[in-house]
This record gives structure tokens, C-alpha cells and sequence, in this order.
């Protein structure tokens, strides 16, 4: 049976938009709201609250009366790499939380972690423009930690490290191998608060792995990213076949 699109029109009409402003389709300035009504079908009143619903999430910004200016640079689409390598001046990191936990079940398993096994977790916040954008929750084996300077006490650890970009990196781990498992879901309360998400706005769930030459885990990172503020992009070379 086909679906149904069940959702309020302005968030029918609110998701629309959104997805012509991500492909470029739109650019410049919103549709007025006569234009929007007519090309909706709608009234003027739903028309202004699926506006409502981009300007909460900051695709539009404009006072009433006025045309809407569309912020072309609200998603940032950025490579998939061991590192975020963005401008100092736009990124800040803050360190939430460093101590010993048990990672959720499929990081535990990256790591090879028995059955109540703890790693060491480094929680921190991502921000762009101090506007929160992604929560990492860093996992570290206990081979990876011994002897480093991420075995010592916790403020020390995040006087330390709290501005690396990541822990191994600051530590002089070679990291060589990376895969990245991504979902896309709703957040949990605790994500919705602290990356402060307008309403009807997903995550993007990374599961990151980062080894060595050998392929030893070094690093199991989970992600939570700001679904209206964050793409990737994956590079690949493809090897040319041979005719059959």
C-alpha cells in the first residue's frame, strides 16, 4: 500500500522547500508568500508557518514584510576523514565528560570489549560559530590509553586535550584505516537539548573506526550530527574493468 503523507501541510510544504534550497533549486531569496500560496495551493497563514518551521532551522532569515534572504551556507558539507580540519576561528570544542564506561553494544564490539568491559571515554561538543553542531562520544582501548596521556586523572586530560582535534592525533597514533556506518534517526532528548534542534529536524548517527597499519582498533567514535547542519561527502577510485 502506498504511503500516505500524513504529516501537517506547512510540514509537508516546510520539507518541500528544504529539499530545493539543499539542491541549489532555490537560491537568492524565498518565494513571497502569495507566490508560495499559489504554487502550494494553500492558504497564506500555512504558507507563513512552513516559513516559520525554515527560519527556526536558519535555511531563511528576513523580517515580516521583507524578502527572505536563503542562507546558501547553512549545511556544510565536509570530507569524510580520521579529522575535522575546519577554520580555528568557526570550530570550538568543548569537553563534556572523560572516565571510564561502557561503550553502547556495537562500539563495544568494535573494540572487542568482553562483556562489561569499559573503555575510556572522551565526551565532547562540536561547535561552529558557537552554535552546537555535533556530540562525540570518543572510545579508547586500554592498549591504546596505557603509558599516553590520556592515562592520568581527567582534568589533567582535559587541559591537555581538550583543542586536539582528535586524541590519537595529539598522541602521534599512525591512523591508517577508517570506516564510517551511518544512520539517520530521530534524537534522543538528550541530543534534541544539547544540540538545541528546531523541531521535525533528524540526526546523523556515525559509528566511526579508526585503526592502524596492523588493523588494530585504535579509536571507536559515535557522532551525532545536526541533521540540517552537516552532510558528507565520501571520495572513491574506481578501477576501470576489462571489457567482458
Amino acid at each position: 500500500m502506498k504511503r500516505i503523507d500524513d504529516r501537517p501541510r506547512h510540514a509537508q510544504i516546510a520539507a518541500d522547500l528544504r529539499a530545493k534550497i539543499l539542491s541549489g533549486d532555490i537560491t537568492g531569496t524565498l518565494p513571497t508568500f502569495k507566490l508560495l500560496k499559489d504554487l502550494y495551493n494553500t492558504s497564506t497563514n500555512t504558507a507563513q508557518r512552513a516559513v516559520a518551521l525554515l527560519k527556526a532551522e536558519g535555511f531563511v532569515e528576513g523580517q515580516q514584510g521583507k524578502a527572505l534572504i536563503i542562507r546558501s551556507d547553512r549545511i556544510r558539507i565536509t570530507d569524510a576523514a580520521s579529522q575535522l580540519q575546519p577554520p580555528a576561528d568557526t570550530i570550538t570544542y568543548q569537553v563534556l565528560h572523560i572516565g571510564q564506561e561502557r561503550p553502547p553494544t556495537d562500539a563495544a564490539a568494535k573494540l572487542g570489549l568482553a562483556e562489561n568491559q569499559t573503555a575510556l571515554l572522551r565526551k565532547r561538543l562540536m561547535l561552529r560559530d558557537d552554535d552546537p553542531v555535533e556530540i562525540e562520544w570518543s572510545y579508547y582501548p586500554e592498549s591504546v590509553v596505557t603509558g599516553t596521556a590520556l592515562d592520568r586523572p581527567p582534568h589533567q586530560i582535559q587541559r591537555d586535550l581538550a583543542t586536539a582535534p582528535t586524541a590519537l592525533a595529539a598522541l602521534g597514533w599512525q591512523q591508517h584505516g577508517l570506516i564510517d556506518e551511518i544512520q539517520v534517526r530521530e534524537p534522543t532528548t538528550e541530543e534534541l537539548q544539547t544540540l538545541e534542534l528546531p523541531d521535525e529536524i533528524p540526526v546523523m548517527r556515525t559509528l566511526r573506526t579508526i585503526t592502524d597499519a596492523e588493523g588494530t582498533v585504535l579509536e571507536v567514535t559515535v557522532m551525532i550530527t545536526s541533521g540540517h547542519l552537516y552532510g558528507v561527502r565520501y571520495h572513491q577510485t574506481l578501477t576501470p574493468q576489462e571489457p567482458a
